[in-house]
């Protein structure tokens, strides 16, 4: 795979976003937010409706990974926070995980802990980083052997975190077991503490499947994409909550395309729409897709929508990933050509999906991960005025943009 905690602001602060809704309207506003100071590169994921960025990067030039967030406006517009790490040594250079932040702030990612392995962790200004820890904290003696986890994403109510958990994993090969955790306040030395609590989702229909669990939204649904161990079956996944609000349901198989049969989706908003991408069998061609609920319980889904591949002068674009989607109906990702040798972020729209554009993003590569219900899109790039051109992943930037009216 390619691509392979809350900041509470000061009641000031969040006055001055709030005062700040005017400039939304501007066309093609850029953000070149640069790096950590001091540090070699960023990647920037997520985007809350308060405009704060989570991202990763470094922050002394070592390139180890810390979690980092970053507002566009306000008295502390473009400046990075370290969000810090787990006391464990952090690997170098950008790696899935990415992270999420909610509306309230929490931001959720993965940290590497004392004894080697990666953790799914949950940031809030009043805990710091904490440690969620795994399904063999449930006590469940099919989950003894669980060392490690990750968190990815949260809703925008900060209510549930996703990832997985899993035996001796890296990042990049999925995990045994998708996951959910959900808060509950607990009285402690005098006050409430908020603690979460990890369930496993049901797998059955696929056992021996590994995975990637991408998003959850208010609603309650969660995205994540499984395959098994020669890659050569892969599902996009979908689960509903409960109508009693106590679990989730058997998952669904998202429809893929007879000529591209494996489904990713990478994002789901807030009305179910979900935006991934679909592949050959052989992983050589990725096309920009699009889902969307047909009935009010969200169980049957439509048939697989593909994107259109935008137009360009820097190249004749072939592939592409469509991750981003926000309420009203913005996608955001990136395109590139044959070789890979362009990739450009992208914009489409659920208003018109025969609709796509590049990004106006001063970049000679970039990706968009995240776009916000202000329609500002969260933009990694090299290139630019404050970034200079390198190798992709070795030297980017975080950067935001905001979209124009289509």
């Amino acid at each position: 795979m390619r691509r392979l905690f809350t900041i509470v602001f000061s009641a000031a602060l969040l006055l001055a976003l709030g005062s700040a809704q005017g400039t939304w309207a501007q066309n093609n506003k850029v953000w070149e937010l640069g790096t950590y100071p001091g540090g070699t590169w960023v990647t920037t994921w997520h985007i809350n409706d308060l405009n704060v960025i989570a991202g990763l990067g470094d922050v002394d030039g070592s390139g180890y990974t810390h979690t980092l967030a970053v507002p566009l406006f306000g008295p502390t517009a473009g400046e990075w926070t370290d969000l810090g790490t787990l006391p464990g040594e952090q690997s170098i250079g950008c790696e899935e995980p990415i992270d999420g932040i909610s509306d309230t702030g929490l931001v959720v990612s993965g940290s590497i802990a004392s004894d080697g392995h990666m953790r799914a962790v949950a940031w809030t200004k009043e805990t710091g980083m904490v440690d969620l820890g795994t399904l063999a904290d449930t006590g469940d003696p099919r989950y003894a052997s669980h060392n490690s986890s990750y968190a990815i994403s949260t809703n925008k109510l900060g209510t549930l975190i996703v990832g997985g958990s899993g035996v001796d994993q890296d990042t990049n090969s999925g995990f045994a077991a998708p996951v959910v955790w959900t808060p509950s306040n607990v009285w402690t030395n005098g006050k409430f503490v908020k603690k979460w609590k990890i369930h496993a989702l049901d797998t059955a229909a696929f056992p021996d499947f590994k995975w990637m669990v991408w998003g959850v939204n208010d609603y309650g649904q969660i995205i994540a994409n499984g395959n098994n161990s020669t890659d050569t079956t892969v599902v996009g996944a979908l689960w509903n909550p409960r109508p009693d609000g106590k679990d989730w349901r058997k998952l669904i198989s998202l429809p893929p395309s007879k000529a591209y049969p494996f489904a990713v989706p990478f994002g789901i908003n807030d009305n179910g729409e979900i935006a991934g991408m679909v592949t050959s069998n052989d992983w050589s061609i990725w096309l920009p897709a699009f889902w969307k609920p047909l009935d009010m319980t969200r169980t049957i889904y439509s048939k697989v929508t593909m994107l259109r591949l935008p137009q360009g002068s820097q190249a004749v674009f072939t592939n592409a990933e469509a991750v981003g989607i926000n309420d009203l109906g913005d996608i955001v990702g990136d395109s590139w050509n044959d070789d890979g040798s362009v990739d450009l972020a992208v914009r489409w729209t659920t208003k018109d999906l025969t609709f796509s554009e590049l990004l106006n993003f001063p970049a000679n590569w970039s990706f968009s991960w995240g776009v916000n219900n202000n329609r500002i899109a969260s933009v990694t790039y090299t290139g630019g005025e404050k970034c200079s051109a390198g190798v992709p992943w070795t030297n980017t930037c975080g950067g935001a943009i905001q979209l124009h009216s289509k």
